[in-house]
């Protein structure tokens, strides 16, 4: 039954890995961009947990998720015109 759950998580994250990349590089907003990519970054942390490697899920996730926070400082940054707020 374990064994089950376990391949039915590893599907759903897969899917969400697949769907969110897509969506990533078709979308033609970048603070949209920005969020699809920080799923991906959350379903292959996700991938790395259910493997036991729990370092390595953490690192993807402070290293990864915190230049997405950068990523969308830039994003505002860039997009925003003189006199604009």
């Amino acid at each position: 039954m374990e064994q089950v759950a376990n391949q039915v998580i590893f599907y759903l994250l897969s899917a969400a890995i697949i769907i969110f990349s897509v969506l990533t590089v078709t979308t033609r907003r970048i603070l949209r961009a920005a969020t699809f990519l920080l799923f991906v970054l959350f379903a292959t942390a996700g991938l790395y947990f259910q493997l036991d490697y729990h370092f390595l899920g953490a690192v993807q996730l402070a290293v990864y998720a915190g230049g997405i926070v950068v990523l969308f400082v830039f994003s505002i940054l860039l997009t925003s015109g003189p006199g604009e707020k």
